[in-house]
């Protein structure tokens, strides 16, 4: 397996943590030697030794003035590790969730929620989702595989009426199930399965992925960062798209 070489003696490079750090330093400045070797506290004969193996497999390079820095190739390396870094600095939660099942687009951009917070707290996770409707101007996006959030009601309903817009996606035996109107707010489509939870709103977004026991998570990413929120947003539209309005 041949073609596999680039790929094994990058990811070897990159299994030492001071290189990578140089690297993650360089993406941020271009850096002489004596700086990387100040910045990162190592010798100069450190620094020089792993310098020249990043230059060797072309991560990087010498200007001029010689200040190191990335080469575009050293860019997209480090760009799409960061998936990877992400699902093995969250091991124990991957062990239990899978994301398999998600569109091929957020497989691949799953770093994106590198820069989200993990929560664990089921409470704390619903009183995070009450403020995100709360501090919602333009729109909230739900989507969830059960009526679990009665204490929303009220505040989407006082957003509404603010002109904030809401769309809704449930798996079909949810709508089978019940059909309270109190709580079917704004259009509302429907998937024939659904095992992920998502709420979104033009400031933050929160996504709990699918468990492999089946039952209900709350167990969420959240937060307000840009790439997290955009991968949140281009999920849901996946599959708004791919739902059925509902007739009420």
């Amino acid at each position: 397996m041949n073609h596999m070489k680039p790929l094994c003696d990058l990811l070897f490079e990159f299994s030492s943590p001071e290189r990578m750090n140089i690297m993650q330093s360089l993406l941020e400045e271009r850096l002489k030697l004596s700086q990387v070797s100040k910045n990162l506290d190592m010798t100069v004969t450190e620094a020089s030794r792993h310098l020249q193996r990043l230059s060797d497999l072309q991560l990087i390079e010498k200007d001029a003035d010689g200040a190191f820095g990335p080469t575009p190739y050293g860019r997209a390396a480090v760009r799409l590790l960061a998936g990877l870094d992400f699902v093995s600095g969250n091991r124990e939660y991957f062990l239990e969730h899978d994301i398999l099942g998600l569109p091929e687009a957020a497989i691949d951009g799953i770093g994106a929620l590198s820069n989200a917070s993990l929560d664990t707290d089921t409470v704390r996770v619903i009183a995070y989702v009450n403020d995100m409707f709360q501090e919602a101007e333009e729109y909230m996006w739900v989507m969830s595989y059960t009526y679990s959030l009665p204490s929303a009601i009220p505040i989407v309903e006082e957003r509404l009426e603010k002109g904030v817009t809401l769309r809704t996606i449930v798996p079909k035996d949810l709508v089978q199930q019940t059909r309270d109107p109190k709580t079917m707010l704004g259009p509302w489509r429907i998937l024939p399965k659904l095992d992920l939870r998502m709420m979104i709103t033009d400031k933050e977004a929160m996504c709990s992925l699918p468990s492999l026991n089946g039952k209900p998570d709350y167990t969420s990413f959240i937060g307000k960062d840009p790439r997290f929120h955009s991968w949140c947003k281009d999920l849901y539209m996946y599959y708004w798209e791919k739902a059925e309005p509902l007739l009420i």
